[in-house]
């Protein structure tokens, strides 16, 4: 999380999948949504994007740059463009700025990541913006803006409306890491916290399941809105985006479904990957409408979320959650919470249960 007396961020956004382009409609709601609340941040902060030159051999005019430029110029941001700053240089296959100079190479999307010498580059336009902008400010150049462009007329409210159609999200309310999510965990049966990886870094609740025992793995997550400092008391629906271990390794599966305060259809989290050899972070996502029948009584308002281990055990028995994001969503937008993004990997939030 930022400090609330932030005076500069930069915005280096972009999922992690390949067809991240300029479908202004879908996938940059989501990033006008962030640009939103860095803007509406306290210290009212220089918001500064820097838009990076994605290898995915589609055409220049159909790279993310082209629509997310309009957000900059709604919002009056400056942006750093990494595609002008190396594409000349590309073209000219001047050494040093080719693909495999500057990104590290991977078997399924080709040069994709930035190696050492990719990111200083990046950071190189990032420090030649600023001393640009040093320069320009010491000759007077820019005068004053004595009338901020972006403020917050009422708390919650905004001088400017959404120049994309609203996302279905209205506010984020939890993101619980590991380190956090025991707090939230009512009763854990079968379940043990804790690190399984060689270097010991990655932790969360793990189970083990065997179908002959018979034994129950039960994990029982836990929270009354009505504590959440943020939360709207009339809030009648919200999303649940459960984080867990998914890997072509020992990988099973689970059932996830919702009690007390909330409802949400049950489903079902398959954690095994069988195409090819990688294990990743994925969630999944539900909605938890507030339930009818439990006014008044704070342990029934108390939203309880049921992970169960149903492995068939052997080779394929583990279960493990890492942590989870609450986000409370606009009324009647239920429906599309396949907008509601965390990592946008296939099998995971496109298909999310609407309770």
């Amino acid at each position: 999380m930022l400090p609330p007396e932030v005076d500069l961020v930069f915005l280096d956004y972009g999922p992690n999948v390949v067809n991240w382009s300029c479908d202004i409609t879908g996938q940059h709601q989501y990033y006008e949504q962030l640009i939103r609340r860095l803007l509406a941040y306290p210290g009212n902060p220089a918001v500064v994007a820097i838009e990076q030159l994605l290898p995915n051999k589609k055409p220049m005019y159909m790279y993310s740059e082209v629509t997310a430029s309009a957000l900059y110029r709604y919002y009056d941001m400056p942006y750093i463009s990494v595609s002008t700053g190396i594409y000349r240089l590309q073209a000219l296959n001047l050494s040093g700025f080719a693909e495999h100079e500057i990104r590290v190479p991977n078997r399924v999307w080709g040069f994709w990541h930035y190696n050492a010498r990719g990111h200083k580059l990046v950071l190189d336009m990032v420090v030649y913006m600023l001393q640009s902008a040093t320069a320009s400010n010491l000759a007077g150049i820019w005068p004053e803006q004595t009338d901020p462009f972006w403020v917050d007329e009422v708390p919650g409210g905004r001088t400017h409306t959404t120049l994309l159609p609203q996302h279905p999200v209205k506010q984020p309310l939890l993101c619980i890491m590991p380190d956090e999510l025991h707090t939230y965990v009512d009763s854990h049966e079968g379940w043990e916290f804790g690190a399984d990886d060689p270097n010991k870094r990655k932790y969360g609740y793990i189970s083990y399941h065997n179908e002959s025992s018979g034994a129950d793995n039960r994990l029982l997550i836990k929270w009354d809105p009505s504590a959440i400092a943020n939360a709207d008391a009339k809030s009648t629906s919200f999303v649940l985006i459960l984080v867990y271990l998914a890997s072509y390794s020992g990988m099973g599966k689970a059932t996830l479904s919702c009690s007390g305060g909330c409802t949400c259809g049950v489903q079902t989290i398959n954690a095994n990957i069988t195409n090819f050899s990688i294990s990743q972070v994925r969630p999944v996502s539900v909605n938890l409408v507030a339930s009818s029948q439990s006014p008044g009584s704070s342990a029934a308002a108390a939203c309880q979320v049921e992970v169960v281990n149903t492995s068939k055990g052997g080779k394929y028995s583990k279960f493990k959650v890492t942590g989870f994001v609450l986000a409370e969503m606009y009324p009647g937008r239920e429906k599309e919470i396949g907008k509601v993004a965390f990592m946008n990997h296939e099998g995971s939030v496109r298909k999310a249960t609407v309770g």
